[in-house]
C-alpha cells in the first residue's frame, strides 16, 4: 500500500480497500514506489488514468486489472471519479496452486484490458467479494476471501493467455505447481536440484528449463526467492530473532544467512526490519500484535 507498508489485517495476509479511498489521500497521484514482500492487484471498472509499471507507461481505459509482482517499481494516476479496488497480499501465504498461477502468469507487472474478457463478469463479482467481506468480522471471513482470492487469481491468468507464447503449458504448470509445493515442504530442510528432478521425473536440465520457462527463474534463484519472502515476512510480522528465522529456513550458521539475505536484498536481516519498521512509523500505520513465528503457525 502507498505510503503504508504494514498490511493491516488479524493474520497478515491480505489487505483490501478502494482505490478512491487510498488515491484521495495523494491528490489521485501515486508516486514511483515497491513493495518488498507483497504482491498487488487493482481492479478498475470506472474513470481513467495512466500506470507507470516497470519503466513504461500505459494509459488505463476500464475495465482493466492490474498485476504487480513484489520488487517491481510501479506509480498511477487517476481520475477523480476512480473506481476500483486494490488487493495486497503475501504471497508466500497463498496456496501452492494460486502462487503458481502468479509466478506462471506474472513474473513482471502486467496491465490486463478487460473490455473482450467472457468472465468479465464474473472476475468483477469476485472483487467486489473479496472487498465486502473484508469490511465485515463475520464467521468464516478469512476463508471466503481466500477462496475468491484463488478465484479471480485463476480468471486473471486466462485473462492473460493471450499474452503468453509457447506450447505445452497446461503440463509445465502442472509441474511447476508440483515443484512449488515441494519446495514450500521442505523450506526448512533445502535440497539439491537432483532431489526436486527426481520427485518430478525429469532431468536436471530440464527442470532447470522447466523453472526458467515459466518463472523467469533458474531453481536456485526460485528457492532463495521462496526464503527471503518468508524471511521478509518473519521479520516484519513477528518477534523472532535473526538466529531464529535463519534456523527455521534451514541456515545453520547465522554469519551465512546474513550474507544470503543482504546479497539477495542489499541489506542485512537486521538494517531491513528496522528499516521497514521505520517505514510503518513514518506512515502512521496502526500497530498490530507481532506473533513468535510465521514458520512455527505454518507446521
Amino acid at each position: 500500500m502507498y505510503g503504508e507498508e504494514a498490511v493491516q489485517g488479524t493474520d497478515f495476509r491480505f489487505h483490501c480497500e478502494t482505490l478512491f479511498s487510498r488515491s484521495s489521500l495523494h491528490r489521485f497521484e501515486i508516486g514511483l514506489h515497491r513493495h518488498a514482500a507483497f504482491q498487488q492487484i487493482l481492479y478498475i471498472w470506472g474513470g481513467e488514468g495512466d500506470a507507470l509499471l516497470d519503466g513504461r507507461i500505459e494509459a488505463i481505459r476500464p475495465p482493466v486489472a492490474i498485476v504487480v509482482p513484489p520488487g517491481f517499481e510501479h506509480g498511477f494516476r487517476f481520475s477523480r471519479d476512480i473506481g476500483g479496488v486494490i488487493v495486497t497480499v503475501l504471497p508466500g501465504a497463498l496456496p501452492a496452486s494460486v502462487q503458481a498461477l502468479l509466478l506462471r502468469n506474472f513474473h513482471r507487472p502486467v496491465l490486463l484490458p478487460l473490455r473482450d474478457f467472457a468472465d468479465g463478469e464474473r472476475l468483477r463479482s469476485g472483487f467486489e467479494q473479496i472487498s465486502a467481506e473484508y469490511e465485515t468480522r463475520e464467521t468464516g471471513r478469512d476463508a471466503i476471501i481466500e477462496g475468491q482470492l484463488a478465484i479471480v487469481t485463476a480468471l486473471l491468468a486466462r485473462a492473460a493467455r493471450p499474452l503468453l507464447e509457447g506450447t505445452g503449458e497446461g503440463l509445465a504448470e502442472q509441474r511447476f505447481e508440483f515443484l512449488l509445493s515441494l519446495i514450500a515442504r521442505h523450506i526448512r530442510e533445502p535440497q539439491k536440484a537432483e532431489f526436486y528432478a527426481k520427485k518430478l521425473g525429469l532431468s536436471e536440465t530440464h527442470l532447470n528449463r522447466l523453472v526458467r520457462s515459466v518463472s523467469g527463474l533458474s531453481l536456485q534463484r526460485l528457492i532463495a526467492k521462496r526464503q527471503i519472502e518468508i524471511a521478509q515476512q518473519e521479520l516484519i510480522f513477528t518477534v523472532s530473532s535473526v538466529q531464529m528465522i535463519a534456523e527455521g529456513l534451514g541456515f545453520a550458521d547465522p554469519a551465512y544467512f546474513n550474507r544470503f539475505f543482504k546479497r539477495e536484498t542489499g541489506m542485512t536481516p537486521r538494517a531491513w526490519r528496522l528499516a521497514e519498521q521505520r517505514k510503518m512509523g513514518d506512515s502512521g500505520a496502526r500497530q498490530v500484535p507481532l506473533q513468535t513465528s510465521i514458520l512455527a503457525s505454518s507446521r
